[in-house]
């Protein structure tokens, strides 16, 4: 899996936990380096902050919940989804601190640009008076102000020049920034996974950089790296690996005669059979365009080398395309035909 560095931050494979999304959306509020100081990391449940932003609208929790009563519609992206994560409180009240908050902030979030950030402010601060006893409600709008000046605090950090050193230098201060805004519990609990990961992917890149180890050795740091991941971790990388070592079996299956009974149950085994026989369809869906997309070629290639005139050519091509093809196929036609001629 290749690591990939963008503005400055490590990127991590969909799928895995508590990963997805660049980190830094770049949200606005002020004030940084004093609100930094003051959220050091405290015991005892999260405090709220009703006043982060000083001179904008007033940023309590009760004045976007007046805000959320002239909402519209969910932005399009969350229509037919329910919200990611989870909300919980203890037995007195007070907000549980854990991924699956983040996880409910980013869902939210990840709409910033189909609306803007004071409506999905909004939206937030309904679902956690809806779904929160109010002390935690109270406490997880305050956590939520925290982790947005963080995120505007972390897109301020400067560039990587590429070297692993700058990516030991970015984790290190980001690190730093997460205690500073969340304290350590919280930031431990949002972000243990991510860093995690990120020491993974850094690991990885010196270990491709290293022209001292074989390739052998190198192989064998690789998987010693990957038997230290956690275990949520180690399950979406499997995961997201099975169709591709599913799709390999099921090639060297075919390769050996195995009839498409052996294929199903195969891909049953490790998809379930309703999946299975939604692959086998697509087989057969695949199996029977590329038939029909092969006697093309075979007809364009004799009214081509017809001898016809140039005018009777085109119309016997477009001919012979729309006995073989739908209008809407036949773009994707014209591209694969476009792809096979740049060959």
């Amino acid at each position: 899996m290749v690591l990939l560095v963008a503005a400055g931050f490590l990127l991590r494979p969909a799928g895995t936990p508590g990963t997805g999304k660049l980190e830094s959306r770049t949200v606005s509020t002020s004030n940084q380096a004093d609100g930094a100081a003051q959220h050091n990391e405290q015991p005892g449940p999260v405090p709220a902050v009703d006043q982060l932003a000083a001179g904008t609208a007033p940023e309590t929790l009760a004045h976007y919940l007046a805000a959320a009563s002239r909402l519209g519609a969910p932005p399009a992206s969350l229509a037919g989804t329910e919200v990611d994560g989870e909300l919980r409180a203890d037995s007195e009240g007070n907000l549980i601190v854990e991924h699956g908050l983040r996880r409910v902030f980013d869902y939210f979030l990840a709409t910033l640009g189909e609306e803007d950030l004071p409506a999905i402010k909004a939206r937030i601060a309904l679902y956690l008076h809806e779904q929160l006893p109010a002390p935690a409600a109270a406490q997880a709008w305050g956590l939520l102000q925290r982790y947005l000046a963080y995120d505007e605090a972390l897109a301020a950090l400067p560039a990587l020049d590429g070297s692993v050193e700058s990516m030991h230098q970015l984790l290190r201060q980001r690190s730093d920034l997460r205690r500073a805004w969340l304290g350590q519990a919280a930031a431990d609990a949002f972000f243990s996974l991510d860093d995690a990961f990120d020491a993974y992917s850094l690991e990885r890149v010196a270990l491709q950089r290293d022209d001292t180890l074989s390739a052998a050795e190198r192989r064998a740091r690789q998987q010693q790296l990957e038997r230290i991941l956690p275990a949520p971790i180690q399950q979406a990388r499997q995961q997201m690996r099975a169709p591709v070592a599913v799709a390999e079996q099921v090639e060297a299956l075919r390769a050996q005669g195995a009839d498409e009974e052996t294929v199903r149950q195969l891909r049953a085994q490790h998809f379930g059979p309703e999946a299975a026989e939604r692959l086998q369809q697509l087989d057969e869906a695949r199996s029977e365009w590329d038939s029909r997309y092969a006697a093309w070629r075979a007809e364009r290639a004799a009214i081509q080398a017809s001898g016809l005139a140039e005018e009777d050519q085109v119309r016997a091509l477009e001919a012979a395309m729309a006995q073989h093809f739908s209008e809407q196929e036949r773009r994707r036609v014209q591209a694969l035909d476009r792809l096979q001629a740049a060959q």
